[in-house]
């Protein structure tokens, strides 16, 4: 296996920790891996009345650094793009949306998570 291909592997099987994390927490799971021309939200999901854009940040151990601290700006930017043609194509302006990132540190097995809601702000120069 590449590389690359056990980083995708080692991605979705986060997403899915993720996923299943936020329906504990009582999220209903819109869309997965959203895809359009500006990029990719690997979660959409509904906080009550609240629309959550989610980035999912996993890493394998402490070495690489934390998850959280690889969402830069220039990412922030790309996921607020992506999610404002999500919102267009499906006429939900008038929503409340925010960006939560959760990381997922995989220790002996076991999928350590940090859930950071409002974890970004749409930015004023788009």
């Amino acid at each position: 296996m590449s590389n690359g291909q056990a980083r995708r592997m080692l991605g979705q099987r986060g997403e899915q920790e993720a996923e299943k994390f936020l329906i504990a927490q009582q999220y209903s799971i819109l869309v997965r891996n959203y895809r359009s021309s500006l990029g990719e939200i690997d979660l959409i999901a509904l906080d009550r009345r609240t629309i959550v854009f989610v980035e999912v940040r996993t890493r394998t151990g402490p070495i690489f650094g934390d998850p959280l601290a690889s969402v830069n700006a220039r990412k922030q930017r790309q996921i607020v793009k992506t999610a404002l043609v999500y919102l267009a194509r499906n006429g939900l302006y008038h929503c409340a949306a925010r960006f939560d990132v959760i990381g997922i540190q995989w220790e002996a097995g076991t999928a350590r998570l940090t859930h950071v809601k409002g974890a970004f702000e749409m930015p004023h120069d788009l």
